[in-house]
């Protein structure tokens, strides 16, 4: 049954969420792929599975329903009007570079289009399909003759469409290795059967220039009915932001008084701002500290205010903290990533210690292996339940239990492999419902 969107914050109980189990997707990689794909390292399927079935189990056993994308995709792909999955279809070919494979494609069943759409498709799964140049070329320089590739990144579902109050944005994905993923993540929710009720909105009606062109969830904070904060990084672009702003959310939410814009560098290691803040409790987050204690004026990161009407305006003198303390209260307080120590503040923040995922208000989870973090959140009170993949269900289960009931708690879980892929438990979930507290 589908069911409204309701995400007007980032902490409120967790009901209904997204995830995709990373498959065949990650067998198709070798080592040549890896900037193409954007990975650093090849991931050992097997335990990347069991990783994230782990932290799929957490989340369910917090009351959570957990949907898998792949799952939506193929019933949504027997439910869709015929005309609107050709031209899904269509335009994913078209993305690869490869119309011509569009109309064998069409004829397959559900269920094998949409593993081949995720997995990837070789030409030699298509019969009579004419060559042409690109064909040939790849050919030569790619012995697995792949009409189609793998995403691989689709297992980080936060970033190919954002829910947003009570809507879900269509992203608009940086970069070739993942442009597809927004198209099926969007069809997927709004033509399954257990998919999203209401409004899809589009970050970009593909009007401006690639090159200007990008909005990824990771970017994206829901801070209060009042105030959104976006990251504008490597992967989202300030004229898709401003346009999102002004066409999309201001005009749909009333309510909403200011789009802040961070002004992240252009690094791999904080790609999206999720990657360094995330809120973990009513008046705390969890944050990589050098960047987000100071204004830009001291070296941190330039925050810039949109509200409707009004031109953008640069705070230079305000910092991310001050930001959320007049957003959320003046007893906001920052939790450094990494503690104090600015080593482990910056290792760390290389290994997801700043991406968290709150279950309800002081609960969430966080991997194991950001010891330091750990640390500095058990000085205000958090306990650590260590959850792992070698440990009986039934005993993870209780485990989930007795910490969903103490006031606060961090889930630290296993993910050795997983945080290879750069993304941690909010960048590998994307939320479709938070229960009012």
């Amino acid at each position: 049954m589908r069911r409204p969107v309701h995400v007007h914050d980032e902490i409120s109980p967790l009901r209904r969420v997204v995830v995709h189990e990373p498959g065949d997707e990650i067998v198709q990689m070798t080592h040549w792929d890896l900037d193409r794909l954007l990975f650093d390292d090849l991931l050992s399927p097997a335990e990347t599975a069991r990783e994230h079935r782990l932290m799929a189990q957490i989340l369910a056993d917090a009351g959570a329903e957990v949907l898998e994308i792949a799952e939506l995709l193929a019933d949504a792909m027997t439910r869709a009007p015929a005309a609107v999955l050709e031209q899904l279809v269509h335009r994913v070919c078209e993305l690869a570079g490869a119309r011509e494979l569009a109309p064998k494609l069409i004829q397959w069943p559900g269920p094998k289009l949409a593993k081949g759409l995720l997995s990837g498709v070789h030409w030699r799964e298509v019969e009579d399909v004419p060559a042409s140049l690109a064909r040939l070329r790849a050919r030569i320089f790619d012995p697995r003759d792949m009409a189609l590739r793998p995403l691989p990144n689709l297992m980080f579902m936060r970033d190919p469409c954002i829910s947003v109050y009570d809507r879900v944005v269509v992203g608009r994905m940086a970069t070739n290795a993942r442009a597809r993923e927004s198209l099926l993540v969007a069809f997927a929710l709004e033509w399954a059967e257990r998919g999203v009720a209401g409004e899809l909105s589009f970050a970009d009606p593909h009007a401006l220039p690639e090159a200007h062109s990008g909005l990824e969830g990771g970017d994206v904070l829901v801070i209060s009915p009042e105030v959104v904060m976006i990251g504008c990084s490597e992967r989202s672009q300030p004229q898709t932001i401003e346009h999102i702003a002004r066409e999309v959310l201001f005009p749909a939410f009333p309510k909403l008084e200011q789009v802040w814009a961070v002004m992240l560098p252009e690094s791999r290691s904080m790609m999206h701002l999720d990657t360094v803040l995330t809120q973990i409790d009513h008046a705390l987050f969890l944050g990589h500290a050098p960047l987000l204690r100071r204004p830009l004026a001291e070296g941190g990161v330039g925050v810039v205010c949109l509200r409707p009407g009004r031109p953008p305006q640069l705070h230079e003198q305000r910092s991310v903290l001050d930001v959320l303390r007049e957003a959320v209260g003046p007893e906001v307080e920052l939790v450094p990533c990494g503690g104090e120590d600015p080593l482990h503040q910056e290792r760390e923040q290389w290994t997801d210690g700043a991406n968290a995922l709150c279950l309800a208000p002081g609960k969430f989870i966080l991997y194991s292996r950001n010891v330091k973090t750990i640390e500095a959140l058990a000085k205000l009170g958090f306990a650590e339940v260590r959850v792992s993949t070698v440990q009986e269900p039934e005993h993870r289960r209780e485990l989930v239990r007795e910490g969903m009931a103490r006031e606060r708690t961090v889930f630290g879980f296993s993910g050795s492999e997983l945080s290879r892929g750069r993304g941690g438990g909010r960048c590998l979930t994307m939320p479709l419902v938070r229960e009012p507290v």
